[in-house]
């Protein structure tokens, strides 16, 4: 099949969706599947980095999803990133892990060729509940394939 018959063909399927009211699948067929991950961690500055990837998302007419740390800390910045995600029309997938987020993050990551970045408030917080040997795993950024943004407070 050409590519110019593929991308047709992509149109095609696209419109159908977005004609039965299926407008996240819709976006998501055209947008090349392109997403931001976030890491919320439970922590106050969760917040920051959660306006950040929504930023990114928007810009590149990218999906979000979320790699939330399971516990109550990331269920405030959740509801307002489901709210937020609404609001600015950008898809929205929300996974929840529990133990070594830094872990995690590696095996959601690895392998994907569709993040556009991985954004987290610092990579202090990916230590989260994680054992000594977990701790000691290095390069997660090398491991990614894809930039990691970190964004933390400005201290002055």
């Amino acid at each position: 099949m050409s590519g110019i018959s593929k991308k047709l063909e992509e149109l095609f399927s696209a419109a159908s969706f977005a004609e039965a009211g299926e407008f996240d699948t819709a976006r998501d067929m055209l947008g090349g599947g392109r997403k931001v991950l976030l890491v919320l961690t439970g922590r106050e500055t969760d917040v920051k980095s959660l306006k950040y990837a929504l930023s990114i998302a928007a810009r590149t007419q990218a999906g979000l999803e979320v790699l939330a740390a399971a516990g109550g800390g990331a269920a405030e910045v959740l509801g307002l990133c489901e709210e937020e995600a609404r609001r600015q029309g950008v898809t929205l997938k929300v996974t929840r892990k529990s133990g070594c987020i830094k872990e995690a993050l590696i095996r959601y990551a690895k392998d994907r060729r569709d993040l556009v970045c991985v954004v987290i408030e610092s990579t202090e917080a990916l230590n989260a509940d994680c054992s000594s040997e977990q701790k000691r795993l290095t390069g997660v950024w090398e491991k990614l394939g894809c930039p990691l943004a970190l964004v933390t407070e400005k201290t002055s």
